[in-house]
């Protein structure tokens, strides 16, 4: 009995995490779309950036999630293509995560090999340096 009232809480744990996921994506989404990183709203700035004066994987990701949001699909690639190539990957964790939220059945255990998680480290890293050279198509 004991276990049964755990995994209930478990299962409305998880709703409520996918939940509140989902309102914090549509709010954040809307308060993007009415505010213009950079020129008005309250956009935080990258730590990185400030401390060091380069570049972050991260950085123009807000401005590139909020051409996104008006539609202009080229200006967001322009900003942050890692961003862009991670949004699918990242929008079907999200709806996976949901799917198992509202069937009620724990999140499947994915794994990474090895060899992609380095690739995957790699490419972050490499895209860090290549954006804070002046190649195309990432001005400084």
């Amino acid at each position: 009995m004991f276990n049964c009232l755990m995994f209930v809480d478990g299962i409305v744990r998880q709703r409520l995490m996918a939940a509140t996921m989902w309102g914090l994506l549509a709010s954040g989404a809307a308060y993007l779309f009415v505010f213009t990183p950079g020129s008005a709203g309250f956009f935080p700035l990258c730590p990185f950036r400030a401390l060091t004066g380069f570049t972050c994987p991260g950085c123009g990701a807000t401005r590139a999630l909020h051409q996104l949001l008006h539609g202009n699909l080229i200006a967001a690639f322009e900003l942050n293509p890692l961003l862009m190539l991670a949004i699918p990957v990242l929008g079907w964790l999200l709806v996976l995560f949901t799917k198992c939220a509202i069937e009620g059945r724990p999140m499947p255990h994915l794994t990474l090999k090895r060899e992609y998680a380095w690739a995957i480290y790699l490419l972050v890293f490499g895209f860090w340096v290549l954006r804070n050279t002046r190649a195309y198509p990432f001005p400084v």
